[in-house]
């Protein structure tokens, strides 16, 4: 066998071992991935009340991974845009259950005030703590009768007020609800009149979600101009992509298309990061 067959054997055998070595690490990134998906979306999941197959999700994350940067791939021929739909497609999970989670706590936050007075009154009543918990739990819609059912239930496991009530606070993350368990965590310790200090911790979330109403209605404007203006030049590009595609072309297959997208894409977002700097408004 002479010298140049040698040189071929040993180039294919290296390229079988970095195809071989690629295979291994894509199958380990896979793996790793479904894994961190799965996991996230089970607790993500479990914290909102909602009971679906993680695996599943992960199959339809997957799905549109695969199928939507090769749909845009298709439509525009250009890989930049491709490369950013299957960004998209990876972080869109993410995106999604954080305004899921946002809106749930939203909708909690409206809910704690009525819960406390319903708390305070029971309590006015004659009622223990326990007792009153159970009343939120029985006559409070979702997400405040999940929350507090939870918290019941591992009174009933023998956990202790404070350790349930920490976990709560850990698991919520929420001001108004570091403030309720706050109150009882510190009646519980020094005493005091419980149904009164709930009553007043009732009347002042009422006056601070009016007060951050007062703000999301007067900084509305600043918003919807900060969404106009970031949609505006995608807008314009499609306008005029319609109007010349041959100008526009070079844009999207180009290099110095593709820098200028990008260094518009930062701007942007420095854009919106100024913009809800200003019209965010701590309460």
């Amino acid at each position: 066998m002479n010298e140049a067959a040698l040189d071929q054997l040993l180039l294919v055998a290296l390229v079988l071992g970095a195809v071989a070595l690629l295979m291994f690490w894509a199958r380990s990134a896979f793996i790793g991935w479904r894994q961190r998906f799965t996991e996230m979306a089970r607790v993500s999941l479990a914290d909102m009340f909602v009971f679906i197959d993680p695996a599943a999700l992960f199959k339809i994350n997957l799905a549109a991974f695969v199928a939507l940067p090769l749909v845009v791939w298709v439509a525009t021929g250009s890989p930049f845009l491709a490369l950013l739909a299957a960004l998209a497609g990876a972080v869109m999970p993410r995106i999604t259950w954080a305004v899921l989670r946002r809106r749930r706590m939203d909708k909690l936050i409206l809910q704690l005030p009525d819960g406390l007075t319903m708390m305070s009154g029971a309590m006015r009543a004659g009622a223990g703590l326990q007792a009153a918990l159970e009343l939120v739990v029985k006559e409070s819609p979702a997400p405040l009768s999940q929350e507090f059912s939870v918290l019941l239930r591992e009174q009933r496991l023998g956990l202790p007020l404070e350790e349930s009530l920490r976990g709560l606070s850990e698991r919520l993350k929420q001001e108004d609800v570091d403030l309720f368990v706050s109150a009882l965590t510190i009646a519980k310790e020094v005493g005091g009149n419980l149904s009164e200090i709930l009553e007043r911790l009732a009347a002042t979330l009422r006056a601070k979600a009016v007060m951050e109403g007062k703000i999301k209605a007067l900084t509305s404007q600043g918003k919807l101009q900060g969404i106009v203006v970031g949609l505006l030049p995608i807008f314009l590009a499609g306008v005029l992509y319609m109007m010349d595609p041959v100008a526009m072309t070079p844009m999207f297959v180009t290099y110095w298309g593709w820098g200028t997208m990008a260094v518009i894409a930062v701007l942007l977002m420095l854009g919106g990061v100024f913009i809800r700097k200003i019209v965010s408004i701590d309460v």
